[in-house]
């Protein structure tokens, strides 16, 4: 890996550290949520959706301080800090995986409530995947617009899940009898659960990067 990317990344880890309070308290509100609605799920579930939040918030820093005019005058091609950036994305995604998984555990043995293994995979491979969509969706969008301007489309990726659900319930014929076949799949072969999740996740982050650094190529910084 080129080093002038990995300073990238860290420069957004340092830019983050003013956030670091906010992001705190946004991690601890499903470790509250889960153990009192008796649903140790909610914890990993929540935990990565929070997380493009949190993931989000060096654009806010960044734009505060003006740091678009240091990317400018550093040793650092543009296409360098679209990889440091999304290296970033990354980073706080898997630290947020292993912190759902490991506190959705503790809750569950702590209220001694068990979770299937199937249940359990499910919803970290779709909230894995879901992270990736979000920061796949939002990081272009701050990127051309701004974080201020474009915040309100944070929620966007909910959104479109949201009507493709519904489009596909209405397209789809006996959508409730393919649905289970879908499952009774998956039940029966658990180990393509979290890597179909981590295929989609990569394949939402390998266009996003693409679509990111033609933006901030033609962008005069």
């Amino acid at each position: 890996m080129n080093s002038r990317v990995w300073n990238a990344t860290m420069l957004d880890f340092r830019a983050s550290k003013s956030s670091m309070r906010t992001i705190v308290i946004m991690y601890v509100i499903p470790i509250i949520i889960g153990p009192a609605a008796k649903i140790p799920e909610f914890t990993l579930a929540l935990m990565m959706v929070l997380s493009v939040f949190a993931g989000g918030y060096v654009f806010s820093v960044h734009e505060k301080s003006n740091s678009e005019k240091l990317y400018g005058i550093l040793p650092l091609k543009k296409s360098e800090m679209i990889l440091g950036r999304y290296l970033f994305a990354t980073i706080i995604g898997l630290i947020s995986s292993v912190l759902a998984i490991v506190f959705t555990l503790i809750i569950s043995n702590a209220i001694n409530v068990p979770i299937s293994t199937f249940n359990f995979l499910g919803i970290f491979s779709l909230a894995f995947a879901y992270y990736f969509f979000a920061v796949g969706i939002a990081y272009p969008i701050y990127l051309k617009f701004g974080f201020s301007k474009s915040y309100i489309f944070t929620m966007l990726p909910m959104y479109l899940i949201f009507l493709a659900f519904m489009l596909v319930t209405k397209k789809v014929p006996n959508f409730a009898g393919s649905l289970q076949n879908f499952f009774s799949f998956f039940q029966d072969h658990l180990p393509l659960i979290p890597i179909c999740g981590v295929v989609v996740g990569a394949v939402f982050l390998v266009i996003s990067v693409a679509v990111a650094n033609l933006i901030y190529t033609r962008k005069e910084i």
